[in-house]
Order: structure tokens, then C-alpha cells, then sequence
């Protein structure tokens, strides 16, 4: 995709976006849900950058989207701070998990990085599972949702505020996102995708690329964990279990791995086709699910890198190589210079 091609899209969906108040009750869906909808692209956006992007299955990434929540949930429980705070509590509690559980993923490839990030994501649902007295466990904890800053910005925040809140969040998560997998640092990860044996005889450190990336991807996540239980003042052990990471993957495959456009459709679908098809059907799961199957029998690559390539008149596209990026094997001195 062009560059011009990509802010008229960039702004088209910014635009789109920012009329989702003038739009939520022509198509009756709740303003909190298009918010639910903004706050998970960044769940999804995180899995993307390693799934997608780097080849490595992030089945676990639920631990640092729950830890984000959690993080604000128990800062605004006990610290009283204001909910800027809350955020960046979070986002520093899923990116210190990421400190703590990377050496130990950095070990693995394949399969045996996705099952030992959902072992330890599991221990994180336990721990909150088992203290009661801190997390409710299992009946979770509920929290007001506090205002917006300390001083002249000590003011409450209703669903309209927080929805453009969540918007100028995923504004910036949108720009950042393309800004990394745009750079040198962003080419290496596919060059690791495709190759990762190639990349170490570059003479190039690709634990250090994925253990960056990781912590990337927990900041995304911890960021739209704390965001979202913000948004329904709740928290409870469900967000840290592997079904949640298993959703943001779903995601993430329905929209379109390996593509930055792709996360946003996915949540989009997700989020408000679970919404519309549960007030039809309390089997909303079966029916989610046979869309997903259709959604991907229709569109192998994803629905955006389908329609990506057939934008491109049919051009053949390697199984190796996501939809709008590709790693130029010519070029090792800019593909090493990201970290």
C-alpha cells in the first residue's frame, strides 16, 4: 500500500472513528461498546506484532493485558490516583511481567514459547484467583472509575469523555504501531519471522529484537488492560486466563496477521458481533464461531490481507511474507540498525 494510499485510510478511519457518537445510535450499538472496541485493537495490535509480525505464537499475551487491569483496578483500590495514573500503573505492571517472563520465553521458539506463555499466564490467573482478600478472586473487584487528574483536571469522566480518551490513545497506538513496523527494528522481526537462522549469520542478536518486541507488545497489552477495566469500572481473573488470549489471536487471524489495519477489523467484528449476536442468541459463541470459520475460509490471509492482495490484481504473495511488508535480503546494514 502506497503511502498516500495509507493516510487516506489513516485519516478515513480516524474520521469514522471520531463521529462514533453521532454513529453508535444509527446502528444501535452502545457508545461503551465502540470504546470496547478502540481499547481492544491495542490487545490485538500486541499479538500482532509478535504473531504476525515476529512468527512467534503469542498465546499468552492475556497475562499482560490482565495485569494491566488489574494493576489500574487495585491502584485506584488502594492508592486512590486519578485515572491517567491508573493507566500507567498498568501499563508499568504488564511491562515488569514482561521483564520477569522474557528471559524465560527468549529460550524457546515455536510451539514451546506458546505453551510456556500460557503457563505462565496461568500462574498470573491463579494468583489472582487465590487472593481474595486483594483481587476478590473469583467473584473479581469492582472500582469507581476515578477522575480524569489531580489539580484543575480533578474532574469526573463519564462514557462520551472516556470514549474520546480511548480514541486519542488509539490514535497514537495506531501511529506508534506503524512507525515500528515501518523501521529497521520492524523489518528485522519479519527477517526473524522468515528466517531467523539467516538473521543470527547477519551477525545480528535476535533474542535482543524479540525481547524488545516483547516488551513493545506487553505495553500495548498492559495499556488496553488497564483501559478496559477502566471502561467497566471491573476486574476479575477471566482477563489473565488463555481463553483471552486465545480471542486476541482469533482477532488478529480474522482480520489479518502480518498486517496493521488488520487488528482494528478484527476487534471490530469481534467486539461488536459478539455484542449484537448475544442479545439474539445466549449460544452467541456458536455462531461467532461459524462466522470466524466462514471469515476464514473466505479470506485465507485475513480480511484485510486478502483484500490487500486482490487490490493488487493478483499478485502472487510468498506464504512467508505478510501482506504489506517484506524483508529485502539485499539490505542487512538497515535491517539491523532498529535496536
Amino acid at each position: 500500500m502506497s503511502g498516500r494510499r495509507e493516510l487516506l485510510v489513516f485519516a478515513a478511519a480516524a474520521i469514522l472513528f471520531a463521529c462514533g457518537p453521532l454513529i453508535s445510535p444509527f446502528i444501535h450499538v452502545d457508545l461503551s461498546i465502540l470504546s470496547e472496541v478502540l481499547v481492544t485493537t491495542l490487545a490485538v495490535l500486541s499479538v500482532n506484532l509478535l504473531l504476525g509480525y515476529t512468527g512467534l505464537p503469542a498465546f499468552g499475551n492475556a497475562a499482560y493485558f490482565g495485569l494491566g487491569t488489574y494493576g489500574a483496578a487495585l491502584s485506584v483500590t488502594y492508592l486512590h490516583v486519578d485515572l491517567i495514573t491508573a493507566i500507567l500503573v498498568g501499563a508499568l505492571a504488564a511491562v515488569i511481567g514482561a521483564l520477569i517472563l522474557g528471559p524465560f520465553l527468549l529460550r524457546r521458539r515455536g510451539i514451546y514459547f506458546g505453551l510456556l506463555s500460557i503457563a505462565f499466564g496461568q500462574v498470573f490467573y491463579f494468583i489472582a484467583y487465590r487472593y481474595t482478600d486483594v483481587t476478590g478472586g473469583e467473584d473479581g473487584m469492582q472500582f469507581p472509575r476515578p477522575p480524569f487528574g489531580p489539580g484543575i483536571a480533578h474532574v469526573a469522566i463519564n462514557g462520551l469523555q472516556f470514549y474520546y480518551l480511548a480514541f486519542v490513545v488509539f490514535l497514537i497506538a495506531m501511529i506508534a504501531f506503524h512507525v515500528i513496523v515501518r523501521s529497521p527494528f520492524g523489518r528485522t522481526l519479519i527477517a526473524i519471522r522468515q528466517n531467523e537462522a539467516r538473521v543470527r549469520y547477519l551477525g545480528l542478536d535476535t533474542d535482543r529484537f524479540i525481547f524488545v518486541a516483547l516488551l513493545i507488545s506487553a505495553l500495548m497489552a498492559g495499556i488496553s488492560g488497564a483501559m478496559f477495566g477502566l471502561l467497566i469500572n471491573f476486574a476479575y481473573p477471566l482477563e489473565l486466563d488463555w481463553h483471552q488470549s486465545g480471542n486476541f489471536v482469533l482477532m488478529m487471524i480474522l482480520g489479518g496477521a502480518g498486517t496493521i489495519w488488520g487488528s482494528v477489523v478484527g476487534a471490530l467484528i469481534y467486539v461488536i458481533g459478539k455484542d449484537i449476536i448475544s442479545t439474539i442468541t445466549p449460544l452467541w459463541q456458536i455462531f461467532l464461531g461459524a462466522l470466524f470459520v466462514a471469515c476464514v475460509l473466505g479470506f485465507p490471509r485475513g480480511i484485510v490481507g486478502s483484500l490487500g492482495s486482490l487490490v493488487r490484481r493478483g499478485a502472487p504473495v510468498s506464504e512467508d511474507v505478510s501482506a504489506n511488508e517484506a524483508f529485502d535480503a539485499n539490505a542487512p546494514v538497515e535491517v539491523g540498525r532498529g535496536v
